[in-house]
């Protein structure tokens, strides 16, 4: 009898948990959500080849890419960020359209990226070095390009001087050498944007309009719902149009 009484005891006490739904919590009630993750595959990919001492680059990242984080797009946005541009590899060593200082900051960027893969964490830190520089260009000490940025946003300078200084920053630098190789087509300039493996060519500045063509999803976030028509008849107008942008066959001028 007392083996029955206690498996009668197990089954009453197991029995409620027998209902409960493997995708929701019992917790749920209380507030408490763990319902499964949203699918990320809807999601559209931006990515963006930049290089860090172009004007063109500091002018989009600063005053357009934001509109990503200043509304709900980054809700359905992949935003890759990647730093080479128009830099070349001569021997062992990359040659950087804007010279040695791009490379070194091109480093930076590269490390960080790395270090904070969160991409509003890391995106800030890229849109403060690139208010700076263009304010001013050209600095004695190349670190103050970006140290004010790093204790701004609470990062570690001696992480990120010892990525550099180690020498696998430069290993995380040729990654995006050999990413940037891989566009087709190539890119013309910077900054090149592309959604989707899409290049936005000159129409790179209304990439709200690509990104919410290109959603998916069920339900479009607000950003989209304020975009008007179809873009396929605007990138059609603007294929020949000459953009200003840093093209690898400028010599660079940083007067």
């Amino acid at each position: 009898m007392g083996y029955l009484q206690q498996f009668i005891f197990f089954i009453l006490v197991a029995l409620p948990f027998m209902f409960i739904s493997p995708t929701h919590s019992s917790l749920a009630n209380g507030n408490v959500n763990i319902l499964p993750p949203t699918n990320t595959s809807d999601k559209v990919t931006l990515a963006l080849y930049y290089e860090s001492l172009c004007p063109y680059c500091a002018d989009f990242i600063t005053n357009d890419l934001v509109k990503v984080f200043l509304s709900d797009l980054y809700t359905i946005v992949n935003l890759k960020l990647v730093p080479w541009g128009n830099a070349d590899i001569l021997g062992d060593e990359p040659h950087c359209q804007h010279g040695e200082d791009e490379c070194y900051l091109n480093t930076i960027h590269s490390c960080v990226i790395y270090y904070w893969p969160d991409v509003k964490k890391h995106f800030d830190f890229i849109r403060c070095t690139e208010q700076q520089s263009s304010k001013k260009r050209l600095v004695k000490n190349r670190a103050a390009m970006w140290k004010q940025c790093s204790e701004k946003l609470g990062m570690s300078a001696h992480r990120i001087n010892k990525c550099y200084t180690s020498g696998y920053g430069l290993k995380l630098l040729l990654q995006y050498a050999n990413e940037t190789a891989k566009l087709k087509p190539p890119h013309e300039y910077v900054p090149w944007v592309v959604v989707d493996n899409q290049p936005l060519k000159d129409d790179f500045e209304n990439f709200v309009k690509y990104v919410c063509e290109a959603y998916k999803g069920a339900d479009k976030p607000e950003a989209c719902k304020t975009q008007a028509t179809s873009v396929s008849s605007t990138h059609d107008e603007m294929a020949n149009r000459i953009h200003p942008g840093c093209y690898a066959s400028e010599i660079a001028n940083l007067g």
